[in-house]
């Protein structure tokens, strides 16, 4: 700054002097020609304009990076304002709606980008929560190819088994807000409700992993002679329903 300030004053001065020569050169009287000549008149306004070229690049110089930081300062302002807002927004949101998939991960994501110490927790989060969404796009494809309308209700209960995990996330967001800002320890949260929650979400994914086969199975079975016995995937979809409702709550 002190640098740019210095070529600043340091270009005007200069540029000042070559303008003044320069004008004396224009507006020489007679006297200061036959004194020192047309030849010294035409140095006279060489050298000033050198001078004056030279000032003017000195004053851009000490100008141009001048203006260029102020408006990446203000540029920075308005961005850490906006993001200031969209967190109070993000953070609104999921408040209002905690079991909602897609605010749960911006809210997660908002955790790690408060706290890089959270990265590796809000990782394994976001990797549970990819796997569940990798699931129910293949059932949702599996009975979009086979026109399977007959097993649509999979779909519903694939959903809640979603917002159970998300319930579980809910319970890891809260021991993160301890630690949220980017001071905090990860070794001061409460480990054991952490464990206790992903862990409750690998074993849904399990059961949810369990649903594909036995759907695949029974389509592949009507497929082949236009009926099949669904017992056996109406049985596992009922014990998903109840672990699902065991643990149900008010959001």
């Amino acid at each position: 700054m002190k640098k740019l300030k210095a070529l600043r004053i340091a270009g005007a001065g200069l540029a000042a002097i070559g303008l003044a020569g320069v004008g004396i050169g224009l507006s020489a009287p007679a006297s200061l020609i036959v004194a020192i000549g047309i030849r010294g008149v035409s140095a006279i306004s060489t050298v000033s304009g050198v001078v004056l070229g030279t000032g003017a690049l000195t004053l851009t110089g000490g100008t141009v990076p001048e203006i260029v930081n102020s408006v990446k300062r203000r540029n920075d302002v308005r961005l850490l304002e906006s993001e200031h807002r969209e967190d109070i927004k993000n953070f609104s949101e999921y408040a209002k709606d905690s079991l909602n998939p897609e605010k749960t991960r911006l809210r997660l994501e908002q955790l790690r980008k408060n706290n890089p110490n959270l990265s590796d927790l809000v990782e394994r989060c976001l990797e549970q929560m990819d796997r569940i969404d990798s699931y129910q796009s293949r059932q949702k494809s599996l009975l979009a190819a086979n026109k399977a309308i007959y097993l649509e209700d999979t779909i519903d209960v694939l959903s809640e088994s979603e917002r159970r995990m998300c319930r579980n996330f809910r319970n890891v967001i809260n021991c993160c807000i301890l630690i949220e800002d980017d001071s905090g320890k990860v070794e001061d949260l409460d480990n054991d409700i952490i464990e206790s929650s992903l862990s409750d979400n690998e074993e849904e994914l399990k059961t949810v992993a369990t649903l594909l086969k036995y759907s695949v199975g029974y389509i592949n079975n009507y497929n082949r002679s236009g009926v099949s016995d669904r017992s056996e995937l109406d049985a596992w979809l009922k014990v998903m329903k109840d672990s699902i409702g065991g643990n149900d709550e008010k959001a």
